[in-house]
């Protein structure tokens, strides 16, 4: 997809040339567009975030505050936030996505896991707000409103036990949390990570964004490794922050709970792409997450009525 020629105009006055080379890069799950623009001896990221629709405000200020936490995010070089244009470092072009599966998986995870800990401990009280009940709420009704009620054409408010789930998330130590760590938001180029998409940062449940690693909405991992690199953030975590200590006999649960609750929000929002913006781009992701859903659902018997209704909606799913 070419950009504009407003937006190319843009970027060229910004790096001097008289016309920059741009190729676009995947696309994700919000009105975002990303590209990447090659100059002779470098290359940038380029976004076009409409900003009507997307927090621009809040990506420019969390680069900063992030930077100087020392957390690997872009460098933003130059911004018009009127027409939602930014131009920024490249942090390279493999991500993490691309090391599973390979012999570079574990070192990529490992750096992911270890970076959560540094993570969780920024503050902001402007631009990192509050995760609270309300919201999390808010965001289960999502699943409700567009995949169940909108999709499916079955009403309902809200799925069953959600206030066990929104219990478990809020009965863990908080920290930062990015929201949408995974393996398409976070490169990992020369050993090094780089962290994307992190707008939308809140103050909430510590075992968040290892639930989004461990439990991708577009990856999954088997039960031992799941189990594997929770017990390293335990250690690295408990070890750097005794006064949060995370319970280990209640970890496991908690990162469940805590992925059930995003992957029911997650299926939503693919959902909604479909339905009101048009994008086919995500509902293939959807049955995969639903069966996910099911099964670990299952090994929780607390979750009986949700495992029952998520079993009813992906019959129903395959069928329409």
């Amino acid at each position: 997809m070419q950009i504009s020629e407003s937006l190319s105009a843009w970027v060229a006055a910004q790096l001097g040339v008289s016309t920059p080379h741009v190729s676009p890069l995947r696309a994700e799950a919000s009105q975002r567009r990303f590209y990447r623009v090659h100059a002779p001896d470098t290359s940038y990221v380029l976004m076009d975030s409409p900003p009507d629709l997307e927090r621009n405000d809040a990506f420019v200020a969390l680069a900063q505050v992030f930077k100087d936490a020392a957390i690997p995010v872009p460098e933003i070089l130059y911004a018009d936030l009127q027409h939602g244009w930014l131009l920024m470092t490249d942090l390279g072009p493999t991500e993490l996505a691309q090391h599973y599966g390979t012999e570079t998986q574990g070192q990529a995870l490992e750096r992911a896991v270890t970076t959560l800990v540094g993570l969780s401990a920024v503050r902001d009280a402007q631009w990192i707000p509050a995760y609270d009940a309300q919201r999390l709420h808010m965001e289960l009704g999502i699943f409700g409103e567009w995949f169940a009620q909108g999709l499916l054409g079955v009403a309902l408010t809200a799925p069953a036990q959600s206030d066990t789930l929104i219990e478990a998330m809020l009965a863990q130590p908080r920290g930062c949390v990015h929201r949408d760590y995974h393996s398409r938001n976070l490169l990992y180029n020369d050993r090094r990570l780089g962290i994307v998409d992190f707008q939308d940062a809140l103050h909430g449940p510590i075992l968040y964004d290892l639930a989004s690693l461990l439990h991708d909405c577009y990856h999954r991992f088997d039960e031992p490794l799941i189990d594997h690199y929770l017990a390293m953030y335990l250690e690295l975590h408990n070890r750097a922050y005794p006064q949060l200590a995370i319970d280990p006999d209640r970890a496991r649960g908690w990162l469940d709970f805590t992925a059930i609750q995003r992957q029911l929000k997650a299926i939503g929002i693919f959902a909604r792409l479909q339905l009101r913006d048009a994008k086919s781009t995500h509902i293939v992701y959807i049955a995969p997450l639903l069966e996910r859903l099911v099964t670990l659902c299952g090994h929780y018997p607390e979750l009986a009525a949700l495992h029952s209704q998520l079993s009813d909606l992906n019959s129903r799913f395959k069928d329409r």
